[in-house]
């Protein structure tokens, strides 16, 4: 644990999370942070997808009570059908960072373990993913408010089987693990000693290509681009290549993924463009080389407000004593009043940024340059633009 940390002090206003479904490898996970560390606080989430769960997440809450792990119960809401996994874990995920930032905790465990690595490796390979999908799960994150850390990622799930069983631990079979209706079941079940030892060779010379052209992208960036807290980038024309492009529309975009590598290419070979939901363009005034901007028919549409909400994957709203009924969206033609050449902002960009209207009044703005305004919004993209990871398992 010491290699993944820092760690904040081991005090009870600053507990590390576990996320714990029941199963023999967060249960295992749970066991050894407790031995790790006095303040741990568990989450279990109940997905409400079999009429089973509701009883087995109070049972699982009740098992780490006897393991001196304080746990809490949370209970998703329904959501829509189709992708299934990948819909739950996105909602698992949004419930267990506002768990984390309301109980104090910087920092979440989670349990995935080699066997999770191997299928994510070889179903990537698969879709002839290239080095950055070949890295596979990544030992720690972040996402949004919370670092995420996964201890158990170079360790057999057999020996965290081994563990609970060696200290008496009972814990909970989901049956979907052993649906083969779902890809990652049917991979977890029929990959061969073999082909794991393939898997693990793609991902080690994956990890040390995608390192090498992290630290040239990083380079690139750090003497070419220029990032702005508005939401936009400028980028020098000494600058442009397809690996820069592709990390700046992700970025900007607010999105968990790179646009296709075909499409960046041909943006590239056209200077200007849309992709992705960014429009990229000549910079003009700002300099020799183009700026990106998210597009405007591509915002999403306007959110409800409450506590810490994210409207357009990009904008976090800090602000509280909103009046009720209130929504985010686009500041859209009420930036005409303001003196954008003054401020400094591409009026694309302005339009784009995030306010917060009332009965189709604009009541609080974000806060531009130096002009006051009354709302506060934080870039709240997930992934970075380099030293990227993503939470896909």
């Amino acid at each position: 644990m010491s290699g993944l940390g820092p760690w904040p002090p081991d005090i009870p206003d600053a507990p590390v999370a576990l996320a714990v479904s029941g199963g023999a490898d967060s249960m295992a996970l749970a066991f050894l942070a407790r031995r790790w560390r006095r303040n741990v606080v568990a989450f279990v989430v109940d997905h409400a997808l079999r009429p089973e769960s509701a009883a087995e997440a109070r049972l699982t809450v009740e098992r780490l009570a006897v393991m001196d792990v304080p746990a809490r119960l949370l209970t998703l809401a329904p959501f829509p059908k189709g992708r299934l996994q990948e819909r739950a874990r996105e909602a698992r995920f949004e419930a267990l960072e506002a768990a984390c930032v309301a109980a104090g905790c910087l920092d979440l465990l989670v349990a995935h373990h080699a066997g999770d690595q191997d299928e994510t490796v070889w179903m990537r390979s698969l879709r002839s993913s290239g080095p950055l999908g070949l890295v596979g799960i990544q030992p720690s994150a972040v996402r949004g408010r919370i670092r995420v850390y996964r201890p158990l990622l170079t360790l057999d799930p057999s020996r965290l089987r081994l563990t609970l069983k060696a200290a008496g631990l009972p814990w909970i079979e989901d049956p979907s693990n052993a649906n083969r209706r779902f890809e990652r079941v049917r991979w977890r079940q029929d990959l061969t000693p073999e082909q794991r030892r393939d898997i693990q060779m793609l991902h080690l010379t994956a990890g040390q290509e995608n390192r090498s052209r992290e630290a040239v992208l990083a380079e690139n960036l750090a003497s070419h681009a220029v990032w702005h807290p508005e939401g936009w980038v400028f980028l020098e024309q000494a600058g442009m290549n397809a690996e820069t492009l592709s990390a700046l529309i992700r970025l900007v975009s607010g999105g968990a993924y790179r646009p296709a590598r075909e499409a960046v290419r041909s943006l590239l070979e056209k200077g200007s463009g849309t992709l992705s939901g960014v429009q990229l363009q000549s910079a003009g005034r700002f300099g020799n080389g183009v700026i990106f901007v998210r597009e405007e028919r591509a915002l999403a549409a306007p959110l409800a407000t409450r506590d810490g909400c994210v409207w357009d994957g990009r904008w976090r709203l800090l602000t509280h004593d909103i009046p009720a009924d209130s929504v985010i969206g686009p500041l859209g033609d009420a930036v005409h009043g303001l003196d954008l050449r003054r401020l400094g902002i591409p009026y694309a960009a302005a339009r784009c940024l995030p306010g917060v209207w009332h009965q189709d009044r604009l009541i609080q703005w974000p806060r531009i340059g130096q002009m006051p305004g009354e709302a506060d919004f934080v870039w709240a993209v997930a992934v970075p633009v380099t030293g990227e990871n993503h939470l896909t398992a």
